[in-house]
């Protein structure tokens, strides 16, 4: 039976310690479990000032927690779970504005029904958006199969109201001067400026670290809580800019005959001025069964991969793009199948969808999805190196796995297929993650393009990262979060910290 207690007065919200209520915060969408010493769901700032408090009093770390759609394990923890769902409520700016605000516990979808019914839409909007809220979608930067052409989470973001580690309520605004604590570390950092850059990951998309880059560039708070995981404060709303709902929207299918042609095929999106540049994987196209029957079939044949490329109107008609690629796709020899009926559209971006079943459905028999590489970067230049040399890599485990993606960006998902029959499965499994890592950073990319470090690839990161940049990332959390009780072990790795402590045979609900 699941028991709630009613906090003191000052905390405003629900207390959660039963073990009956505790069990749904202990796991998330990824393959980590830990369970939490209790649950608070506060119902307005200031009962999440008190909860700060309350954890801080009792020697608690807080892990702050939306839909629990986050796969890298950084929105499970052993301390307090801070339930942010009370926090759903949108609310549009002037009609025509492009402008709305949303709190923490309000779904991607929510809001994007908000924007559509005043002619705009979300651009980053991530996948899971019927599930997630855009507080994870801050702490993440997340980042959706548009993100080729708009950009990821932090470029939509106007604001953020937020409660930092010592319970202090700010305002986050790109066009206010941001409050003396972040104009202290922007002295703090500014010396180390050339040192923190060079060998910064140059790739298009990147959720790992600390956006040191941009605030060092820019000076905006808001750059540095994006990211950041719920590790230097608490984010209650939001308010984001919006993009005017296109009138037109072409979907194109474009088979790539071999992996050395990838960059070739990214390289003409780009030209065509595309929104969304999405891959699937060989592996993928066998495991969906794309390759026989019907349009997808005569389309996909011997393809090594799939490219599924979106135009809009935002800048010139697709008629333009649909040139571009169709010259491709004669030099490649192969056929297009697109789309401009919203309809038609649909169900072709439907076989991108197709992922999650398609895995689930190759994950029986003892073999188990679990996501602890699943969201590298790397330049699009070097996706045919990092592909093979990580089918080498899965090869040498004897791991099968479903690959698909955001060319565009590099962005590679990755979704082994391991076997928990054997006894050496976590072995096999540290061995593919820390050579994935060094694969990685030898190409020059970045362990997390929208899904955030988490607990899997922090420890990873002196790995990826230069050490003034890992220093750097230290002064930025020892300077918001001085007792370190905020999400410790994201972001900035502790002592000692096993990628895979939290690690479970069962991988990730979905």
């Amino acid at each position: 039976m699941v028991t709630t207690t009613t906090l003191p007065p000052a905390l405003r919200g629900i207390l959660h310690t039963d073990p009956d209520a505790l069990a749904p915060y202990a796991t998330a969408s990824g393959p980590f479990r830990a369970t939490p010493q209790a649950v608070v769901r506060p119902r307005d700032t200031e009962g999440v000032v008190a909860a700060l408090a309350w954890a801080r009093d009792r020697g608690m770390d807080v892990v702050a927690r939306g839909a629990g759609t986050g796969m890298p394990g950084g929105n499970v923890g052993r301390g307090l779970a801070l339930d942010l769902s009370a926090f759903d409520a949108t609310r549009s700016g002037p009609s025509g504005s492009g402008r709305v605000w949303a709190g923490a516990g309000a779904t991607g979808a929510a809001i994007d029904a908000v924007a559509r019914a005043d002619g705009h839409f979300v651009p980053p909007l991530p996948s899971s958006a019927e599930r997630c809220t855009v507080g994870g979608m801050v702490a993440n930067n997340a980042a959706g199969a548009r993100s080729f052409g708009y950009g990821s989470v932090r470029s939509w973001v106007e604001a953020l109201d937020v409660v930092m580690a010592d319970g202090t309520e700010v305002r986050l605004d790109r066009g206010a001067p941001p409050p003396p604590i972040f104009l202290d570390l922007l002295a703090s950092l500014a010396p180390h400026e050339a040192s923190i850059r060079a060998g910064w990951p140059d790739v298009r998309k990147n959720s790992s670290g600390y956006a040191l880059d941009r605030f060092l560039t820019h000076g905006s708070a808001v750059d540095l809580l994006v990211g950041s995981e719920g590790t230097l404060g608490i984010v209650t709303r939001v308010l984001l800019r919006l993009a005017p709902t296109p009138t037109t929207r072409h979907v194109v299918l474009l088979p790539v005959p071999s992996l050395e042609e990838l960059p070739r095929a990214v390289e003409a999106a780009n030209r065509a001025d595309a929104t969304a540049c999405e891959f699937l994987g060989a592996r993928f196209l066998d495991v969906a069964g794309l390759r026989t029957g019907g349009d997808f079939g005569d389309t996909v044949g011997d393809a090594e991969a799939l490219l599924m490329v979106e135009l809009d109107d935002r800048s010139h008609p697709p008629a333009h793009g649909r040139a571009i690629l169709h010259a491709l796709a004669q030099e490649f020899r192969r056929p297009l199948l697109e789309a401009s009926d919203p309809a038609r559209a649909a169900a072709l971006w439907r076989v991108r969808h197709a992922a999650s079943p398609a895995i689930a459905e190759r994950a029986r028999g003892g073999l188990v999805s679990m996501q602890f590489i699943e969201d590298s970067v790397v330049p699009p230049t070097a996706l045919p190196q990092y592909l093979r040399d990580l089918r080498s890599i899965l090869d040498a485990e004897d791991t099968d796995a479903v690959i698909f993606g955001h060319a565009g960006d590099g962005n590679v998902h990755v979704n082994p297929l391991v076997d928990t029959r054997r006894s050496d499965w976590r072995e096999r499994v540290h061995r593919i993650l820390s050579r994935t890592a060094t694969l990685v950073a030898r190409l020059g990319g970045t362990l997390a393009g929208e899904h955030g470090d988490g607990r899997v690839r922090t420890p990873l990161g002196p790995v990826i990262w230069s050490r003034a940049a890992m220093d750097g990332f230290r002064t930025v959390k020892k300077t918001l979060d001085p007792t370190g009780f905020l999400n410790p072990g994201v972001v900035v790795p502790l002592s000692g910290q096993d990628p895979l402590e939290w690690l479970t045979a069962e991988g990730g609900r979905r």
